[in-house]
């Protein structure tokens, strides 16, 4: 086969430039602050409603369908909303995306 298909929550795929990830979780659970130095960071939400703050002071309410795109130098920090399902796509291997 050429096609690789992968659903479970944890670290997804991971290139020499890339790293996918699947996160879930119960509504009111957080992802504390943290940052991907030098990565790119695509965060969307598949299941669910996320709150995601960067630097403490921008707010974004993401939502299935949403795709949002930030410098991994900002830091972020999130709180399911709801039950939700999202993924992370970072540009460079991000360990912190794994925890």
């Amino acid at each position: 086969m050429v096609g690789t298909e992968k659903n479970e929550l944890g670290l997804l795929f991971q290139g020499p430039n890339f790293v996918v990830v699947k996160k879930g979780g119960k509504a009111g659970e957080k992802v504390e602050n943290h940052n991907h130095p030098e990565a790119n960071v695509v965060f969307t939400v598949v299941k669910g409603k996320v709150a995601v703050q960067l630097n403490q002071e921008e707010e974004h309410v993401l939502t299935p369908g949403t795709v949002l795109q930030f410098n991994g130098d900002n830091f972020i920090q999130a709180t399911l909303v709801e039950d939700s399902e999202f993924r992370l796509i970072g540009q460079k291997v991000c360990v912190a995306f794994l925890n």
